[in-house]
């Protein structure tokens, strides 16, 4: 698979270019280019942009900088993943990494001189994650098919929970869209089935399925976590179209026999959120007091000022800023400008896509305050194992001690 990709590096340097390439090469990457020349590598880039997968590129360089070649990438409409190999200040490539977002690119991080292999390894394994979300999955559900699951309740959620190990307790859960077919074991995960609603505009009837089902299973919940326990549903942005949002989900909520605030609606930053009806939808959910959670921080275009601007009250900052924090200086420089904005204005931050033991001794270490979510955690989970998820967990983190024993699960279920 490795070898299938292509990897272009711009850099004037070619000791750096040779040292990149044959550290990639022993990754198993084969298709690899390098070019000493920006202004050449776009020409080669303008070509076929979807031609190459992951991009780095230096900032100082002789011909055309670094900056030139964020925004002509931008200008082609870049969709692979791009990283910044420099020895520059750190408040150069920070600025240098938010304008590429502006430009809408991939940013998944910055290395710095000399290159280090396990540097290298980090952004790579970034890029990998990057290119799943954006490759169209295989054996997609029909239309038929995702029909026929909502006409006989087969789509449904699961809960993943989010956690505040400072406080050893479970502060929420998501739920998150699956469906099951009678018979099946395991439930389809969102990529067989997401891009058809997305298609053929069935994101309203899939928020409504799993609103009415968030309050049936409510209670139960409550009785497993806590009645502090708060529900987060996703909603898209251009379900914020719509500015009479706020009445139908009140409307629903309300049968769960719980305030608004129990409920949090996440919104992923992976689409602009400007015009005026969905500007009006944000406003009046936070009038009726629901929560509003910018989702995947960091993988789209939202810029900082829109945390000051809009009236959100947490964000989840995306996997791609957490793969290997513990030794990523330019997502550790994110993350700790992020907490301070987040304390300024009263924002909860989640951490979310925890898979590994380092990133989540990291962050406790350095940010206890966080809440945090994902498969090191608990997987998205049915109704019927929360509860035993649930014992085994309070086992495992009734006391911050017993962290280190703590293992990913194996299963969904």
């Amino acid at each position: 698979m490795l070898g299938q990709q292509q990897i272009l590096i711009i850099d004037d340097s070619e000791a750096i270019l040779m040292v990149v390439k044959t550290m990639l090469a022993r990754m198993g990457f084969e298709k690899i280019t390098t070019m000493t020349s920006a202004t050449k590598a776009l020409a080669v880039v303008g070509l076929e942009p979807a031609r190459f997968q992951i991009i780095l590129t230096d900032l100082r360089m002789p011909d055309t900088d670094g900056l030139d070649v964020l925004r002509k990438l931008g200008e082609m409409g870049f969709k692979g993943a791009v990283a910044i190999i420099s020895e520059m200040d750190r408040r150069i490539i920070n600025l240098a990494a938010d304008i590429a977002r502006r430009h809408r690119l991939h940013m998944i991080g910055c290395i710095c001189k000399p290159v280090q292999l396990d540097d290298l390894s980090a952004l790579v394994e970034k890029a990998s994650e990057l290119r799943v979300t954006l490759e169209p999955p295989a054996a997609l559900l029909t239309r038929e098919q995702v029909q026929t699951a909502f006409n006989q309740i087969q789509v449904i959620p699961y809960y993943q929970p989010k956690v505040d190990l400072n406080k050893c307790q479970v502060v929420g859960v998501e739920a998150l869209a699956r469906i099951r077919f009678p018979g099946e074991i395991n439930a389809l995960r969102p990529c067989r089935f997401m891009p058809v609603i997305q298609e053929y505009g069935m994101l309203p009837q899939l928020s409504q399925r799993m609103l009415q089902q968030a309050c049936k299973d409510l209670p139960t919940i409550r009785s497993i976590l806590g009645n502090d326990i708060k529900i987060s549903l996703n909603i898209s942005p251009e379900e914020l179209e719509n500015t009479y949002l706020a009445d139908s989900l009140e409307h629903i909520w309300r049968k769960s026999g719980t305030g608004n605030d129990s409920l949090v609606l996440e919104i992923t930053e992976e689409h602009y959120i400007h015009n005026s009806a969905q500007l009006e939808s944000l406003n009046r959910l936070r009038l009726r007091g629901f929560g509003l959670s910018l989702d995947d921080f960091g993988i789209g275009f939202t810029n900082i000022n829109q945390l000051r601007d809009l009236p959100y009250t947490e964000v989840k900052i995306d996997r791609s800023l957490i793969i290997n924090i513990h030794r990523d200086s330019f997502c550790q420089a994110i993350l700790n400008g992020l907490v301070e904005i987040a304390r300024q204005l009263g924002i909860t931050l989640v951490a979310e896509g925890i898979e590994h033991m380092d990133e989540l001794k990291y962050l406790m270490q350095t940010h206890p305050e966080l809440v945090l979510q994902g498969y090191l955690i608990s997987l998205p989970r049915s109704l019927d194992t929360l509860n035993t998820w649930h014992k085994g967990w309070q086992h495992q983190f009734g006391n911050r001690a017993n962290i280190h024993r703590h293992q990913p699960p194996a299963n969904e279920d």
